[in-house]
């Protein structure tokens, strides 16, 4: 149980680090050379939750039109956007498929829900392994004190 319980922080842990460093990675990579053009929005689905989906967009990039999904930040996709929308995007010259809305460029969202319930999920798993090491360790001693039963 103790060890299951350290495997699941470590396991909420890895998630929530997964949510957020490769979209503080993103952000800073298009805030230092990113490049601000207007795209269109050639689909917009919506996940089974309701929330948004992939967004797919159109743009002219460095070497002709550029057809890719929008990334996700924290696991959370921008709602609100509807086939054949406008939308202001931020794109790298260098890798032209790693795009972002350029409102969440310049202020991305401080927390998405997936990023939460990892972040509440990781400190509790790893406060119950805890307790139950000092539990057994009180057990354990309680056990030597009462010495050997015959």
């Amino acid at each position: 149980m103790i060890a299951t319980l350290f495997g699941l922080a470590l396991v909420t842990l890895t998630a929530f680090l997964m949510f957020l460093l490769p979209g503080r990675s993103l952000v800073n990579d298009l805030r230092s050379r990113g490049i601000s053009v207007v795209a269109e929005v050639t689909a917009a689905s919506k996940n089974k939750y309701g929330d948004a989906g992939n967004v797919k967009v159109r743009f002219d990039g460095p070497d002709g039109t550029v057809e890719t999904e929008l990334h996700d930040w924290g696991g959370k996709r921008p709602e609100g956007l509807r086939a054949g929308a406008a939308v202001p995007v931020t794109y790298d010259p260098q890798e032209p498929t790693r795009v972002l809305t350029t409102r969440w460029v310049e202020d991305p969202p401080t927390a998405t829900l997936p990023m939460l319930v990892t972040a509440v999920l990781t400190p509790l798993l790893l406060s119950g392994a805890v307790l139950l090491v000092v539990r057994r360790r009180r057990l354990l001693k309680a056990g030597e004190q009462a010495g050997p039963t015959a």
